[in-house]
């Protein structure tokens, strides 16, 4: 079994990386492709290419909701259009943790307040708080489980593989790192059916973490 620590880390990052365009320090810290060390300028717009423009022609929607609705259909992948409320399933979940969605640093393209709560930066920073709940209590691990199984899986893998298929080094990057994140954390805690039950009177004693400038996210989880 992962250490739940080291798995709430690397979540935390993924978030971050997820949210927020890459720096010096960011490439720094990854693991470089056998191609040689990244280009900043090329990883920076490949972000925003990739994460965040939808008009740029190779936009990868980071929204769950759409993720898990995507079709492939011969060479193509067709994505249904985002909705300003297509996360607020997550609004129950939120509420209970006392989470704020729009605490975390974000990309000032990215940080509008339209955003859909399902952004998987997003969810991936909840993700992180609810493994450093589940390490002490097996009531924290069920709901660990129901997230996963209501939250995650429905997208996990769809995303993970297009932004591995990606023809940007940095994004397939990120996609193979996001890929082993979350194979390992599904591995430790296989994801749960949605709960036929409410969360409306439901508290998750978590806070959340204060979360860096840049992180360290190795391309592989340990």
């Amino acid at each position: 079994m992962s250490d739940p620590v080291e798995l709430g880390r690397l979540a935390s990052a993924a978030s971050y990386l997820l949210l927020n365009a890459p720096d010096a320090r960011t490439l720094a810290a990854l693991d470089a492709p056998a191609g040689g060390p990244l280009d900043l300028d090329r990883a920076r717009q490949d972000f925003y290419d990739f994460l965040c423009i939808p008009q740029s022609g190779c936009f990868l929607p980071p929204f769950a909701h759409v993720l898990s609705q995507a079709q492939e259909t011969a060479e193509y992948w067709h994505f249904p259009t985002p909705k300003y409320d297509g996360g607020d399933a997550l609004l129950t979940w939120f509420d209970a943790a006392g989470f704020d969605a729009t605490a975390l640093p974000a990309d000032p393209i990215l940080a509008a307040a339209n955003r859909p709560l399902d952004h998987v930066g997003v969810l991936l920073a909840f993700l992180a708080l609810l493994l450093d709940a589940a390490q002490d209590s097996e009531t924290d691990r069920v709901v660990l489980g129901e997230f996963l199984g209501e939250h995650v899986q429905p997208w996990a893998d769809t995303f993970a593989n297009l932004l591995c298929q990606a023809e940007s080094p940095y994004i397939a990057l990120l996609g193979t790192a996001l890929r082993d994140l979350l194979d390992a954390v599904r591995e430790d805690y296989p994801p749960l059916a949605p709960p036929q039950r409410s969360l409306a009177h439901k508290r998750i004693p978590i806070q959340p973490a204060q979360v860096e400038g840049s992180v360290a996210f190795p391309s592989s989880a340990q």
